[in-house]
């Protein structure tokens, strides 16, 4: 009979790839650990995991086994948290993650009030880039995540909480800081200041600006930057090097000096949905409700709705 231990040690190993690590997260110890799990593998009669490589892999038959032991501790969870809701309210520890483009514009709108008017809950946050935040969810890692949509990932969901337009940031010195606004295809993509790769916004931005507009036979950029963050890029163009494109809730917390170097864009205007993103069904809903309601109360009323001016662009592609 497979037991609720078991299971914990199973994803455990699944997750921290070493047996390990598995142990040490566990509070027992390896032998202990592999013991039950050679247990499970003899009841089963299939070998989950391939020993043989460095970090453990799963065998096929043990990725669908895992999935299922995944699935099976979130149901077993999601009836912990309705007792735990009927005797203490809104309760627990909410696990979230956000892609590093909006945490430090977005979380500082919504995480104080929520913490203060539930002072029984806590919340751990991680700053992630999607992809392994999808991992992250996956792996049950995270209870939710929030990002740049749309995915059109089979096992994720997706609920959309609100839209941000893209405005351009000119250094003082660029050939487009005499233009009041500008288009899409006045920027070329190689006269950018973009984010690492790993950021699914310098993807959207590269989408956004593929042209050079009448004064590209300007010299070639002398500084190329692929910057770790946004505030990064956003210092550099405010130093006098290049342009980049920047949301909506960065630019409400630049400085005056910095604000001066925005140019609105003509329409369509390239915009990005944000979206509340989760695996699986049923588990901690109640507090997901709330996190979704903080957040919309945090964000300003003009971008809970898609204008018809705005495109959004496609994070798939990124």
């Amino acid at each position: 009979m497979i037991t609720h231990t078991q299971l914990e040690y199973l994803v455990a190993v699944d997750r921290y790839g070493s047996f390990s690590k598995a142990a040490e997260h566990c509070f027992i110890t390896q032998p202990t650990l592999s013991m039950q799990i050679q247990k499970l593998e003899g009841e089963l009669g299939v070998a989950l995991f391939d020993r043989s490589k460095k970090p453990v892999q799963t065998t096929p038959i043990g990725r669908r086994v895992i999935q299922q032991a995944y699935r099976a501790l979130r149901e077993l969870a999601g009836v912990a948290e309705v007792v735990r809701d009927a005797r203490e309210g809104v309760s627990g520890e909410l696990r979230l993650g956000i892609i590093p483009t909006l945490g430090p514009y977005l979380l500082p709108r919504f995480i104080p009030d929520l913490l203060a008017d539930h002072p029984k809950l806590r919340i751990a946050v991680r700053e992630i880039v999607t992809a392994d935040m999808v991992d992250a969810l996956r792996r049950d890692a995270l209870d939710a995540g929030i990002a740049a949509t749309p995915l059109s990932i089979k096992d994720i969901n997706e609920t959309p909480l609100f839209y941000e337009p893209l405005h351009g940031l000119v250094a003082a010195n660029h050939r487009l800081s005499r233009h009041p606004d500008i288009a899409r295809d006045d920027i070329a993509a190689g006269e950018m200041l973009l984010l690492d790769g790993g950021h699914c916004l310098s993807g959207q931005l590269i989408q956004a600006c593929t042209g050079g507009g009448e004064d590209s036979d300007a010299d070639p950029a002398r500084l190329q930057f692929i910057g770790g963050s946004l505030e990064a890029v956003i210092r550099m163009v405010a130093s006098g090097h290049g342009a980049t494109l920047i949301p909506e809730l960065a630019t409400l917390t630049l400085p005056t000096d910095v604000q001066a170097l925005l140019h609105p864009f003509k329409e369509p205007i390239p915009a990005r949905q944000v979206s509340l993103i989760t695996h699986g069904e049923g588990i901690k809903t109640r507090l997901l409700a709330l996190l979704r309601d903080a957040i919309l109360a945090g964000v300003p009323g003009h971008l809970k709705q898609k204008d018809p001016a705005w495109t959004v662009m496609d994070v798939r592609a990124a």
